[in-house]
C-alpha cells in the first residue's frame, strides 16, 4: 500500500469516525430509560420498549465499529497495516475504503 493510499484511507477513517460518532449521540438519546410514569398506552409502551432494544442493539454496533475505526487510525502506519490478519495476504484496497476497519480480506471473510 503506497502513502498516498495509506493518506486518503486514514482521511476516509476521520469521515467514517465522524459519522459513527454523531449517530452513537443520537442513538444514546433514543436508548434511554422509558419514565413509567409517562402517558403511554400498553401497546404504545411495548412499542417503545421494543424500538429501545433496537436502538441498544444498533448502538452496540457503531460502538464496536467506533473501536475499530480507533484501531486501525492508530495502526495505519505500521508496516503491516492493510494485512489480512489470518491469511497475512494484502486487504484490497477497494475493500479498506468501503470497510476501512476491516482486519481480513475477502477470501478470509
Amino acid at each position: 500500500m503506497t502513502d498516498e493510499e495509506k493518506t486518503a484511507l486514514r482521511e476516509r477513517i476521520l469521515e467514517r469516525s465522524v459519522e459513527v460518532e454523531v449517530r452513537i449521540e443520537q442513538l444514546r438519546d433514543a436508548t434511554q430509560p422509558i419514565s413509567p410514569d409517562k402517558g403511554l398506552g400498553r401497546l404504545t409502551r411495548l412499542e417503545a420498549m421494543q424500538d429501545k432494544g433496537v436502538n441498544e442493539a444498533a448502538l452496540q454496533r457503531l460502538q464496536d465499529e467506533s473501536a475499530r475505526l480507533h484501531n486501525a487510525l492508530v495502526n495505519i502506519m505500521r508496516p503491516d497495516f492493510g494485512q489480512c490478519s489470518n491469511c497475512g495476504e494484502e486487504i484490497a484496497i477497494e475493500r479498506l475504503q468501503a470497510l476501512p476497519a476491516s482486519t481480513l480480506c475477502m477470501d478470509c471473510a
